[in-house]
């Protein structure tokens, strides 16, 4: 016998299939796919939630952060800059980050999932 928890045809069912599903978003680092939450910090402290052992990293380099459905990366005034799929992240500005973006940090790469 086939249970369902909830029946489809019915008004609540009609209505949970019309609930839009949002795409989670990964981060992709040395293999390592790290879940993007509401904030991320980026650096070669150890009190960041990603920490990256490269010298050219600064101590606390960038943050990601959600803001409605979207994520964006904004430099922490990091020494040798933060660079998304090649360009410049402006320092105190937020960038957008879509599927596929590549986040440099120093020598390292990290990539939207």
């Amino acid at each position: 016998m086939d249970k369902k928890t909830i029946n489809l045809e019915s008004i609540l069912g009609k209505r949970l299939n019309q609930i839009k599903k949002i795409e989670s978003r990964h981060l992709l680092f040395m293999g390592k796919e790290i879940s993007l939450v509401s904030k991320i910090t980026l650096g070669r402290d150890e009190r960041n939630s990603v920490v990256v052992d490269d010298k050219m990293v600064s101590r606390f380099h960038a943050v990601i952060q959600k803001i409605k459905e979207d994520y964006f990366i904004k430099d922490l005034k990091s020494s040798n800059g933060t660079f998304v799929n090649g360009e410049l992240v402006p320092v105190g500005k937020y960038v957008k980050l879509g599927k596929d973006d590549i986040i440099r940090l120093g020598k390292n790469e990290l990539k939207i999932v």
